[in-house]
């Protein structure tokens, strides 16, 4: 009996600690956004998620524009705890993309521990939350894209590939409905891996041989199982991108102690593991072959061996530093980091690009044409004749259709930029600590810089004399457009992928006329930190000239 009532009491005091506990988190987190610094409007945050539970499960950059429409061009938002500044023109963005190292912005977010249990933060270039290790890693990531001879061998290595993939459209026949989301994605993870790693997934091939299986050809269990192994990394690679906002938007409470959220995560974070036990597996083999190779025999040139080398006495690179702070060997964790960024960029972001172009052409005849008389002018007749780097630079009108088509359907829609020291936006002063968002998506669609900006365009981007209707854009595209970031944290893989789209373009076009399965059907999207298609279903038939 009296330990019955002990352990009442016992009950009842960690449950009276645990009720104390809440009020006390609640009237804080409230005393300290009701005495913020400079209040600005934005939908009104809750304890431990902030605006999480309005954000999660919606499509993130229409949320946004949402809450600019409502709130205008400077407003907060909560992820999680965190209080984020989100603006949305040219003259409160300058501080935050200057190019100097000086800049008061060298980051892209708030250090947080969700950001790092999800494996993000002091490696690789992309999200990197330490000025120091970024210069470390942005300068052997910049230097493995720079070699002359890159520009020229992805030209090579994209027409490769494509025409691997051309043959297998080709054998499933002309009638066959492809989802060309599908096929993208594994087109560019082949080219991502073989430019960082020097080898390829397979994963386009692999992916053709589940669709002959489909047709009654059966596979040995060896094929199967590097079908599913190829197939497991890209579809690894997307989860691994759209599992950023638990992370984001949940406190370490919510993703903990949530039960559908705890489960969320928890798969996430198997999915990580797995993507980085991969990588990892791809370092330690190219050392072993790097170490296995004689002195005397020269070692390819990818980004991996340069990561590998660098520093060391087999170093590969070209450029040779003096800064000290460069002169170390890079680690595992460092390459790993790198690889991340350069496999998880690479294949996402491209892939779905290619896949809004096809989407957005088909939608405008006069375009596609317009296009297509480029295409014939800059690479002739001759469809057997190969692309070179030089045609590629030419195709201006084919630069402006990418433009305009990320301008209405930009797979990144928002950008980062933590400050380290105090400054002034918006005519506020900001402490130094500060989180901003730059919601590029709402900048590119803004009147008072675009003539007609819910039109779709590409002219606006070819066509700049003074005199026409295009002088707004004049002004404004280099500052208004915004594909790949701006100043120190420009993507540094924005060259290769203009040209794996601008050779993709016009390989497809040049022969064949695609055909969305249904005309009338929207586009299938998400959009969570990126917009990715979720399907494009097409037919791909030989073009009528």
């Amino acid at each position: 009996m009296l330990s019955a009532i002990i352990s009442s009491l016992q009950s009842t005091d960690i449950f009276s600690i645990l009720i104390t506990s809440i009020v006390i988190y609640v009237a804080r987190f409230y005393y300290n956004y009701f005495t913020r610094p400079n209040p600005l409007p934005g939908p009104f945050p809750l304890p431990l998620f902030g605006n999480g539970h309005q954000i999660i499960g919606t499509n993130f950059n229409e949320w946004l524009l949402s809450m600019y429409k409502k709130y205008g061009d400077m407003f907060e938002i909560y992820m999680s705890a965190s209080r984020v500044i989100v603006v949305t023109r040219i003259d409160l963005m300058e501080s935050m993309n200057v190019s100097s190292t000086k800049t008061k912005y060298p980051i892209r977010f708030l250090p947080t521990e969700g950001m790092s249990e999800y494996g993000l933060g002091g490696v690789g270039v992309a999200n990197n939350i330490e000025p120091k290790s970024w210069k470390f890693n942005r300068q052997f990531f910049t230097q493995a894209m720079m070699t002359p001879s890159f520009n020229h061998q992805a030209v090579e290595w994209t027409i490769e590939l494509w025409e691997q993939m051309e043959s297998h459209w080709n054998d499933l026949g002309e009638n066959r409905e492809l989802n060309l989301s599908k096929w993208m994605h594994r087109f560019t993870n082949d080219m991502i891996l073989r430019i960082s790693t020097g080898v390829k997934n397979d994963a386009v091939t692999l992916y053709y041989n589940t669709l002959i299986e489909d047709n009654n050809k059966p596979l040995s269990e060896k094929e199967k199982e590097k079908i599913n192994k190829s197939e497991q990394f890209v579809k690894s690679i997307e989860i691994f991108i759209r599992g950023f906002m638990p992370f984001l938007a949940f406190s370490k409470f919510i993703r903990q102690y949530v039960p559908f959220v705890r489960g969320e995560v928890n798969r996430l974070l198997e999915n990580k593991n797995y993507l980085l036990d991969r990588l990892y597996e791809v370092i330690k083999q190219r050392r072993i072959e790097i170490e296995n190779t004689p002195l005397d025999q020269p070692l390819r040139h990818d980004m991996l061996t340069s990561f590998i080398t660098a520093n060391t006495p087999r170093d590969i690179n070209i450029e040779k530093r003096s800064d000290t702070d460069l002169l170390r060997p890079m680690t595992d964790r460092e390459i790993c980091g790198n690889l991340l960024d350069a496999v998880v960029g690479g294949t996402d972001t491209t892939a779905n690009m290619l896949c809004f172009v096809i989407y957005y052409l088909e939608h405008n005849p006069e375009v596609k044409q317009k296009l297509r008389q480029e295409l014939d002018s800059v690479l002739g007749k001759d469809l057997t004749k190969p692309m070179t780097f030089r045609n590629v630079e030419e195709l201006k009108y084919c630069d402006a259709v990418i433009k305009e088509v990320f301008r209405h359907m930009p797979v990144i829609f928002a950008i980062g930029r933590f400050s380290v020291e105090d400054d002034k936006v918006g005519g506020y002063n900001w402490p130094k600590g500060t989180q901003f968002q730059m919601l590029t998506s709402a900048l590119m669609m803004r009147d008072d810089y675009w003539t007609n900006p819910e039109k779709f365009d590409p002219d606006r981007f070819y066509k700049v004399e003074e005199n026409d209707k295009y002088l707004l854009e004049k002004r404004h595209a280099k500052d208004a457009l915004i594909m790949w970031g701006g100043g120190i944290r420009m993507c540094p893989g924005r060259k290769l992928a203009m040209t794996e789209l601008k050779c993709l373009i016009p390989m497809i076009y040049r022969k064949y006329d695609i055909e969305l399965t249904d005309m009338n059907a929207p586009l299938k999207f998400r959009c969570d930190l990126l917009t990715s298609c979720e399907e494009l279903l097409v037919k791909v038939k030989p073009r009528k000239f």
